[in-house]
């Protein structure tokens, strides 16, 4: 097993997307389970903080003192199934290490996907099952929670534990667990109240009648660390057709969201079945012209008109599927005071490789800018909403961001998952003035949006950045349950510690 104790050596596993860097004892990259076993059981109290791709933005992956374990050379892909041999439903079985662009290659020379589609393809699929990772299609499929079929562990105290779907399931809050070692692990889920929308991974998945398996997906590492997943795959459809729809206001832009969705006061949104369908404000369209103009990005697509614009896709087995679908996508373009000449389409591979690069712009745009602000201003990082509110809410919490963007002069980029009412906020400070206030007003909008029975974040998780946000969603109760629930498979509070919870001495000094 390879192991770092250099500290110059160490420096690039010591940070993650979020900017933000750490520190740690060393790092270490086992290649199987008992070597992680090994790695638990060498300090049974040495703090362990679990890597994947480290291409989260929350600092889940960052140690802050102890021991890193960097899954990455676990990478076995285990089990592909044969399309042409095996019967449907279909499933993978891979390691954690497994990145998310490989696992797709080899799935496609198969005819074959996995649905949850995140914008950075280099994530593992480890950090994914952690985070419960999503990505456009998610509006369709569902976030990475709906295509876990089992999951291997090793617990912190080095035990194992395996859960395949439908085998543990908790009555009225009361569960119990055997590990591969014989020992029974019970309890009571906490009573927490759970944000009714689409989109959530704040926190623990918590109902009282759930499938255990569920609890730790979207766990951020806290409870057990992964070391195998099987994972339901779906046959590619034959067709994939896709637009990019220009409006001139961001007003018409959100009414043909609900055309699209076919919310209520919509006539037939529902049967188009839309898989994605994704949101560019004006400031982000500003953004990706001025990428196109020097070069930057994006500089084989025509030039991107003014206005917003909506990204969205439909599959089908048959083109004569699609064909009415696009006819009537162009009647709905008009409706909400679009022009569908205006727009892009895409019937074929190529023509749709264009644009989702088009849609994955934004965030690398954004990113690049914070990138040149921390060369002159190396504290400051970009300040970007994960937040999720019910359908009800849209109009109403687009609102709120824009009123507050325009009150504060910030420089910003609005896009994301607008389907699934999951809009990405990201204010670009310039100095450290701007990002003090840039953060107070994400406070201020975190606090509307659970008024608003939303969540605080509903992809990227709460890392070790955003647990003062996870404290406006819940109350120091539900959250001091949820410690409770950590710690009955963790009783040192050792694994990911400062994930969810913070560095709260209350909830992990021993009892």
């Amino acid at each position: 097993m390879k192991r770092i104790h250099d500290q110059n050596e160490m420096s690039i596993f010591l940070a993650d997307e979020s900017r933000r860097t750490g520190a740690a004892q060393e790092i270490c990259f086992p290649q199987t389970a008992d070597e992680i076993v090994q790695l638990l059981q060498e300090d049974p109290r040495a703090p362990i903080t679990i890597q994947g791709g480290r291409t989260g933005v929350t600092a889940g992956a960052v140690p802050e003192s102890g021991i890193a374990i960097n899954l990455s050379n676990m990478s076995r892909v285990i089990h592909l199934p044969e399309p042409d041999q095996d019967a449907a439903p279909y499933t993978a079985i891979v390691e954690p290490g497994v990145l998310l662009v490989r696992l797709q290659e080899m799935l496609h020379a198969r005819g074959l996907f996995f649905p949850p589609d995140p914008t950075e393809t280099t994530a593992s699929l480890g950090g994914m099952v952690a985070c419960n990772s999503s990505g456009a299609c998610t509006y369709r499929f569902g976030a990475t929670r709906h295509h876990v079929r089992s999951l291997g562990m090793v617990l912190a105290d080095g035990d194992t534990l395996t859960l395949r779907r439908g085998e543990y399931t908790a009555k009225a809050g009361r569960f119990a667990l055997t590990t591969n070692g014989g020992r029974l692990i019970e309890g009571t889920l906490p009573q927490i109240r759970m944000p009714q929308v689409k989109k959530h991974t704040a926190g623990y998945y918590v109902h009282p009648d759930m499938d255990m398996l569920d609890l730790f997906i979207g766990s951020e590492g806290t409870l057990g660390i992964v070391t195998q997943i099987e994972i339901d795959v779906l046959p590619e459809p034959k067709h994939l057709w896709g637009a990019v729809v220009f409006f001139p206001t961001e007003d018409c832009a959100i009414r043909f969201v609900h055309l699209l969705r076919g919310d209520p006061g919509s006539k037939d949104g529902m049967l188009l079945r839309p898989q994605a369908i994704e949101f560019f404000g004006v400031d982000t369209l500003d953004m990706l012209r001025e990428a196109q103009r020097t070069g930057a990005a994006l500089t084989d697509m025509a030039d991107i008109p003014a206005g917003c614009a909506i990204y969205t896709e439909f599959a089908a087995e048959d083109r004569s599927e699609l064909e009415p679908l696009f006819r009537r996508l162009g009647q709905q373009i008009e409706e909400a005071g679009g022009d569908p000449r205006q727009s892009w389409f895409a019937f074929r591979g190529p023509d749709m490789l264009r644009l989702k690069d088009f849609r994955h712009a934004a965030p690398v745009c954004v990113n690049e800018r914070v990138s040149e602000i921390r060369q002159d201003i190396p504290t400051i990082t970009k300040l970007g909403t994960d937040m999720s509110v019910p359908d009800s809410k849209l109009d109403e919490v687009f609102r709120m961001y824009r009123e507050g963007l325009a009150q504060e002069g910030f420089q910003t980029s609005l896009f994301g998952h607008i389907g699934n009412n999951h809009l990405h906020c990201n204010i670009i400070p310039r100095t450290e003035e701007e990002y003090l206030r840039g953060k107070a007003l994400y406070t201020r909008w975190a606090e509307d949006v659970v008024r608003m029975g939303g969540s605080v974040s509903a992809e990227h998780g709460i890392g070790k950045l955003k647990v003062w946000l996870l404290q406006k969603l819940y109350s120091e109760e539900e959250l001091q349950a949820m410690a409770e629930l950590k710690r009955l498979f963790d009783p040192a509070m050792r694994l990911n510690p400062g994930n969810i919870f913070g560095y709260n001495e209350s909830w992990s000094q021993d009892r």
